[in-house]
């Protein structure tokens, strides 16, 4: 039997030197993450009535846009954008597909009495019916997201007021550099790409939430240090395709001045932007301020026997 390893992160190609314009995003201050768990692997959703319907959405910092199945879009007869807002997107395992825009979409978070709108692509492959929820598409300047998987909560607030309110906390609050995919244009943010070491081997990685595992790309520079160790094969379903990869136990993470070891899944294929990702394995024991322009982690080291 072979295990499945989830990762939602997908890239955009040919979105140079544009910038999007954003309306208010649907009003949102805090709601409840429903997370799952199967074999190591760790996901969370946020619920949402998405056009009137009730569903969940997967919260990937690794998104570069808030997505919905075709299924989903066609059932509710949603229009599309014209064809030149359409987006081709590479996913985990190189797969690229074309989405077409889907504009001014309902959306109304759990626990909200009013509703807005946001824009969805509109994943048109049959390998997941998910709907996706892009942090970037909440934020505005001034603004943060702050994303507590342990606690299962997400808030969205003044930037100023979460850092605030999280400084009296008793795990640190760290600023983490970061950069943009350049190929994705000056002003995105949804990619954020942050140093890290791996297996004692410094890599550029992706935050991403929407991976149920860390992921190393095949231009990882930590892979030559990992040749002797052997992994188990797997099958990786990414946003519009399945791949194969291997999982390799017990290598060592570090990412903002905390060491984690834990398994990762090693893909065949490059990355074209960064060298892998870090997923909700890591994640998860991390409380991230998510702003319009910045990034804070305060992370903590797994407890004993995680």
């Amino acid at each position: 039997m072979r295990l499945v390893v989830l990762i939602a992160f997908a890239w955009a190609t040919g979105v140079l030197g544009t910038a999007c314009a954003h309306r208010p995003p649907p009003t949102f201050r805090a709601t409840r993450l429903v997370v799952h768990r199967s074999t190591g692997g760790f996901r969370p959703f946020v619920r949402a009535k998405v056009a009137g319907e009730l569903m969940t959405l997967l919260l990937d910092t690794g998104a570069y846009r808030s997505i919905l199945p075709e299924g989903f879009a066609r059932a509710h007869k949603l229009p599309k954008g014209s064809s030149n807002r359409a987006e081709h997107m590479v996913d985990a395992n190189g797969n690229v597909v074309l989405m077409p825009l889907l504009p001014n979409v309902p959306v109304q978070f759990e626990g909200e009495s009013s509703a807005g709108t946001l824009d969805f692509l509109m994943n048109t492959s049959a390998e997941t019916a998910e709907g996706i929820l892009a942090p970037q598409d909440l934020i505005r300047p001034g603004w943060a997201l702050v994303i507590d998987l342990e606690r299962e909560e997400l808030r969205y607030e003044p930037e100023e007021g979460a850092l605030k309110r999280l400084s009296g906390e008793p795990t640190p609050l760290r600023e983490v550099d970061f950069h943009r995919c350049r190929m994705e244009g000056f002003f995105e943010r949804a990619h954020r790409i942050v140093s890290t070491s791996i297996n004692g081997v410094p890599a550029e990685m992706l935050v991403d939430t929407g991976a149920s595992r860390t992921v190393l790309a095949r231009n990882n520079p930590a892979l030559p240090s990992m040749l002797s160790v052997q992994g188990n094969r797997h099958t990786t379903l990414a946003v519009t395709s399945r791949g194969p990869g291997l999982v390799v136990k017990d290598v060592p993470v570090v990412f903002s001045k905390t060491s984690f070891v834990l398994p990762v899944n090693v893909k065949p294929v490059s990355a074209p932007c960064g060298e892998g990702a870090l997923g909700a394995d890591v994640l998860r024991h991390c409380t991230l301020v998510w702003g319009w322009s910045s990034l804070w982690a305060a992370c903590h080291p797994p407890a004993e026997g995680e």
